[in-house]
């Protein structure tokens, strides 16, 4: 079995870690974990965004995804991590999903931020609908 863990910089994307990483340690699975850099038009105004506000992000991102492992390898569980850049987190999240043939995606019902929600809409929502696979969603 293979899980495909998306979380973000939430607070809330640590408890959906912790599910993933049960969940990977119960079923003996292997576990992928990912989060989305979203440079989105909405966030950025008119214009590109600076060179260092672009590398502090991805920095913040690898971050993540170190922080993911040590938690991971805490509880005896091995995972692969990766950073995406995308407008759209859900479609990349199901990309992903898509080219590695997970069999199971856990996302958070929550995320950074409400605006965010309000722009783009549910990144959860939109990964259920379109997902090729089953979808555990952490609330």
């Amino acid at each position: 079995m293979k899980i495909l863990a998306a979380i973000d910089n939430s607070d809330f994307a640590k408890h959906v870690l912790d599910k993933a990483i049960d969940l990977a340690r119960t079923e003996n699975a292997k576990l992928s974990v990912m989060t989305v850099v979203n440079f989105s038009p909405y966030f950025m105004g008119a214009g590109e965004m600076p060179p260092s506000v672009v590398d502090s992000v991805h920095a913040n991102a690898k971050k993540l995804m170190k922080q993911a492992e040590q938690q991971a390898k805490d509880k005896g569980v091995t995972v692969d991590t990766m950073v995406r850049e995308s407008y759209s987190p859900a479609a990349a999240i199901v990309e992903d999903a898509e080219k590695t043939n997970v069999d199971m995606i856990v996302v958070g019902h929550k995320g950074v931020s409400a605006i965010e929600r309000f722009l783009v809409g549910s990144t959860a929502a939109k990964v259920v609908s379109h997902a090729p696979c089953s979808v555990l969603v952490v609330r």
